[in-house]
């Protein structure tokens, strides 16, 4: 009896333990669709460090540095499933950065657009004494910069070159996220229109029946 293949997940996995040539050209036929996005995506790259000083050595607390070159290698795209997220949703296919220093440029200022608060001084005490040190500590959301403005320079530096893009509901359904905002991949995905999602799903629906063709099921 014919089993239904509900999912894409559960589909890629019988393309490959059936079907394997038919799994390698869905794949293929997945990154000829997502290549165009990813490249448009690396055109968003600045030519040189949006902020000055940020491709030079500093020693600042393994911040990474700045690379033009890096930072469009970094963008790329995967046919191959993701890791489950928070909620078990997977991904089949996607558009990655994998460079540090590209995802900074990608998301800086989308949760907090005007920049993180600054940390507040706190006294450095050794064996319960005091040393006159100051320095600012506190969570990661906050800044720990002696400029209150450096967050948002540093955000404003990357907005003159692109300013963050909401690509939420490009195909008019599913549900927001703000992780679906940035400059560049999702500057990319938004001027796409959703062209590229509604193809990645056809071809997935196309090679589904023709898994089904192939398995003999009516």
């Amino acid at each position: 009896m014919p089993v239904e293949i509900k999912g894409a997940i559960a589909l890629r996995k019988a393309l490959k333990n059936f079907t394997p040539n038919l799994a390698k050209e869905t794949q293929k036929e997945l990154g000829e669709l997502l290549k165009p996005v990813t490249n448009k995506a690396r055109g968003f790259i600045p030519s040189q460090a949006p902020l000055s000083g940020w491709a030079k050595a500093s020693g600042n607390g393994g911040f990474p540095l700045w690379s033009s070159g890096a930072a469009k290698r970094g963008i790329g795209y995967k046919t191959t499933p993701s890791k489950p997220n928070r909620q078990g949703f997977r991904a089949l296919a996607r558009i990655v950065n994998a460079s540090a220093a590209g995802a900074i440029y990608e998301t800086a200022g989308r949760k907090h657009p005007n920049g993180r608060e600054q940390a507040p001084l706190g006294t450095v005490y050794s064996g319960g004494v005091s040393t006159g040190r100051q320095i600012r500590s506190g969570s990661k959301n906050q800044s720990r910069s002696n400029n209150p403005e450096a967050g948002s320079l540093f955000i404003q530096s990357m907005d003159q070159y692109s300013e963050i893009a909401d690509a939420n509901n490009q195909t008019g359904a599913g549900r927001r996220s703000s992780k679906m905002k940035g400059r560049a991949i999702f500057r990319a995905w938004k001027e796409d229109g959703g062209k590229t999602n509604a193809a990645v799903i056809k071809a997935i629906e196309t090679s589904k029946a023709k898994f089904y063709a192939a398995m003999g099921y009516k």
